[in-house]
């Protein structure tokens, strides 16, 4: 979930990764939004490239965030 907390339109771009229960990367994705508006929020899904048949654990790697 992405909520715009800022107070202009803003574009987001989440960096997430995927771990297993050992902490070993299994792979990396995005998730974007566009244009959403000042207290606005958007689900959004990453899905990776790399099929897993593991327990695994997403973790928001970075978040950038820019004026639409």
């Amino acid at each position: 979930m992405i909520t715009n907390r800022s107070s202009k339109a803003s574009n987001y771009i989440v960096e997430v990764e995927f771990v297993d229960a050992s902490n070993k990367r299994l792979g990396e994705a995005l998730a974007t939004s566009s244009g959403l508006a000042p207290k606005q929020r958007s689900e959004v899904t990453a899905q990776g490239l790399t099929q897993v048949s593991t327990k695994i654990t997403c973790r928001i790697t970075d978040v950038t965030r820019t004026a639409s």
